[in-house]
């Protein structure tokens, strides 16, 4: 006599699919709600050893001088200064647009530039 394929052991495993199946779209959820990026155009404080910028929201962030930018032809570089921010220290520059995510760990929050744009 065969083996029977329904009753009551496969009630268990349908029920560990399915959980698994409501946990992987949750956990796409979350992080898909987390990891968006922000961009706003904004005027810089640029000077030697910093590049601080001010977004709508009232955030002031800093910008790494290491950071991709695009010039104002278009051209991308993957790293080094943005042309845009000279270390003039003379006061606002840009406007640039700025690309930044929201992050958080263990309690702190933060705005991480990723990205800058020359428009001038």
């Amino acid at each position: 006599m065969p083996a029977s394929t329904s009753g009551p052991g496969r009630l268990p495993v349908v029920a560990a699919v399915l959980l698994l199946v409501v946990v992987a779209l949750l956990a796409y959820w979350a992080g898909r709600s987390q990891s968006r990026v922000v961009e706003a155009e904004v005027g810089c404080l640029s000077a030697v050893g910093t590049i601080s910028c001010e977004l709508p929201d009232g955030w002031t962030v800093g910008v790494p001088k290491d950071v991709g930018w695009t010039d104002i032809r278009g051209a991308s570089h993957e790293d080094g200064r943005p042309a845009c921010l000279p270390p003039s220290g003379r006061g606002l520059e840009g406007p640039v647009r700025l690309s930044w995510v929201p992050a958080e760990v263990d309690g702190r929050s933060w705005r991480q530039v990723i990205w800058v744009t020359c428009l001038e």
